[in-house]
């Protein structure tokens, strides 16, 4: 697969509605996305080991290099259908469940965004405590959920449990089941929705799966600031314009990043040189810069439409890949 292509790729997603009288209902869907889109879920899903390395800002880079490779060379393409790279099969168990974890986090970011709307989805353990003296981890991480989304467009605020695997498996849907219920509600309200999304294989090409568990108010009572909430979405893509590699320029109205990325397949053919740019707006790069993330909470409440260059493609969150 080589993510640089601009291509459009189909998957199938099963949608698992929460439970009823008659049990589950479930529905079937084709979804389509661009690979600009799938970029996009790549480069701004922040990963829980950015904590440990919070005074080396340069490691993004090679951090958004190591997701690249993973993904160009766990997937392959056939059509427009992704499948799974024979390329990995000599991996150990251990290494195959590292890329899963991976694939697993990417594709619910883009899921959420694309079935509810969730332009912000990052994880809750990145997140820190009102009184700013600690992170969210307020219980065993094994047994809770891993994300915190909000949708801008309901204004609501939703939880997912991110799996991702070779094969579908229930015990680990019925786990991230029952994960999503150590949250009760979200600054007051309950998550909508709270849902748990896995991806796998089925005779080689690259599936989802959505559930809904049935609803629940006796989790956790978690209580975060709207601004503390977009600084742990914002910091990781902040410190790729803080990298000093990461090619920095500014236009009248808008800031971008480009990074070089080199064809990590050894049978692929090297034309010209390929690279990713990211942009953000100059007014929402400088607030994060200084760290008024009170200002980035006001900007993003604005919805404007930020300016982008042609082709280039734009989230809500004022991000864009081109």
């Amino acid at each position: 697969m080589i993510l640089t292509e601009d291509k459009t790729y189909t998957m199938s997603l099963e949608t698992e509605n929460h439970y009823s009288d008659s049990g589950l209902t479930n529905n079937t869907v084709e979804l389509e996305f661009t690979n600009k889109e799938l970029l996009h879920a790549i480069l701004t899903c922040g990963m829980p080991i950015q904590r440990l390395t919070a005074a080396f800002p340069e490691k993004k880079r090679l951090e958004t290099l190591y997701k690249l490779f993973l993904v160009e060379t766990a997937l392959e393409t056939e059509g427009d259908r992704l499948k799974k790279s024979k390329k990995i099969a000599y991996l150990d168990s251990s290494e195959k469940s590292v890329i899963s974890y991976y694939m697993g986090m990417f594709f619910t970011k883009m899921i959420s965004h694309r079935l509810y709307g969730s332009e912000y989805l990052t994880n809750l353990n990145l997140i820190e405590t009102p009184d700013h003296r600690e992170y969210i981890d307020f219980f065993a991480s094994e047994w809770r959920p891993e994300m915190i989304g909000y949708s801008p467009v309901s204004q609501s605020w939703n939880v997912w449990e991110a799996k991702g695997g070779s094969n579908y498996r229930e015990q680990a849907l019925k786990k991230g089941a029952d994960q999503l219920k150590a949250i009760g509600t979200l600054n007051g309200v309950r998550p909508d929705p709270a849902a748990v999304c896995m991806t796998y294989y089925d005779h080689g090409y690259l599936c989802g799966i959505l559930r809904e568990p049935e609803g629940n108010t006796e989790g956790e009572q978690l209580k975060f600031s709207e601004e503390d909430f977009y600084k742990a979405y914002y910091k990781p893509v902040c410190e790729l314009f803080l990298d000093k590699s990461s090619n920095l320029r500014l236009y009248d109205t808008y800031a971008e990043v480009s990074l070089d990325l080199p064809y990590f397949t050894e049978d692929y053919k090297e034309p010209d040189e390929r690279k990713i740019c990211l942009g953000i707006s100059r007014k929402l790069l400088s607030h994060l810069m200084d760290g008024d993330y009170e200002a980035v909470a006001e900007l993003r409440r604005e919805k404007t439409q930020e300016s982008c260059p042609e082709g280039a493609y734009m989230g809500m969150d004022g991000v864009y890949i081109r």
